[in-house]
């Protein structure tokens, strides 16, 4: 029997042009529940794993506060990314039941979740993240467990992170270190030593036995190396959805998890100076719902029916 899994989204503010395709991923996902909290208009969202919770902004940082105890007073909705390793405990009640909960963005074309995250490995593991060297932030699963939900309480000063105005990444680095991190690891941190030994490398060790850290390559443009060892924007630039499976054009008939477009909407993450074609475009998504069955594609010019990509 398949574990049950639910995804929590806060998200507030317009929806980007490509929510629909999102949101018939999500739907393709019907094992899978997805909670949505948003002051974005739900009523053409009907799937049976969909659940939207409709409130404002200030509605949703009230319930934070409520539920935690603390005064988190956010100036935009970006910074509620920093709340990621938090979502278990903000959410307990509405995860109550499910076996793992997770979380992920919006920018971004789900594939065949359960194809990759399996019952096998959901049984074995009790973290599983889409990057190999860090927990991903555009989506994280966790198993439901006190442990989990209270981790981030072992995130270095993760207060002052979230007091602090801007968005801070603690979704990544911080949780990953909460997990990876030993007491030895933590005094360095926090005084700037560097003492270790082979008992607290044995101990980290131990420790990502649990976590299963594998890289998808779901996020074109980056620095790490691709498949074929290629980096930043000699990485894949042209990919497909076509009925529940996501490819590119540069890596056969290997399928991938989702497909991450923060590469194409946004240079702030891109290393190496490129510009992220999707900038300087005032529409991007061209495709619509009725097309993700015979094909779309994603390039540098959008997002396209199959087979007339482009202008």
């Amino acid at each position: 029997m398949n574990h049950s899994i639910a995804i929590v989204i806060p998200y507030f503010g317009q929806w980007d042009q490509w929510a629909p395709l999102f949101f018939e991923t999500v739907r393709r996902n019907d094992s899978i529940q997805f909670l949505v909290f948003t002051d974005c208009d739900g009523a053409g969202l009907t799937a049976s794993n969909l659940r939207i919770f409709p409130m404002s902004f200030a509605e949703y940082v009230a319930m934070v506060n409520e539920r935690l105890g603390i005064a988190f007073t956010p100036d935009n909705a970006y910074k509620l990314c920093d709340l990621r390793p938090l979502l278990g405990r903000i959410h307990k009640p509405e995860l109550d039941g499910f076996d793992f909960y997770g979380w992920c963005d919006l920018d971004l074309l789900f594939g065949d979740i359960r194809a990759f995250y399996t019952d096998e490995l959901l049984a074995q593991y009790d973290v599983l993240s889409t990057h190999e060297h860090r927990i991903s932030g555009h989506f994280a699963l966790f198993r439901n467990t006190r442990r989990n939900r209270e981790m981030y309480r072992h995130i270095y000063a993760w207060q002052q992170a979230l007091w602090h105005p801007e968005f801070v990444g603690i979704d990544e680095h911080g949780i990953t270190n909460a997990y990876l991190m030993t007491v030895c690891d933590r005094f360095n941190e926090k005084f700037h030593l560097h003492v270790s030994n082979h008992l607290t490398r044995a101990l980290a060790n131990r420790r990502r036995r649990r976590l299963f850290m594998k890289e998808q390559y779901t996020t074109p443009f980056v620095p790490r190396p691709w498949l074929d060892g290629s980096r930043d924007s000699a990485q894949p630039c042209r990919w497909y959805y076509r009925d529940g499976h996501i490819t590119n054009h540069r890596d056969g008939g290997r399928e991938f998890i989702y497909v991450h477009f923060m590469n194409f909407k946004s240079s702030r993450w891109r290393h190496d100076g490129t510009a992220a074609p999707w900038e300087a475009l005032d529409r991007v998504c061209w495709a619509k719902v009725e097309d993700m069955k015979n094909g779309i594609v994603i390039d540098a010019s959008g997002i396209w029916p199959l087979p007339s990509a482009g202008p």
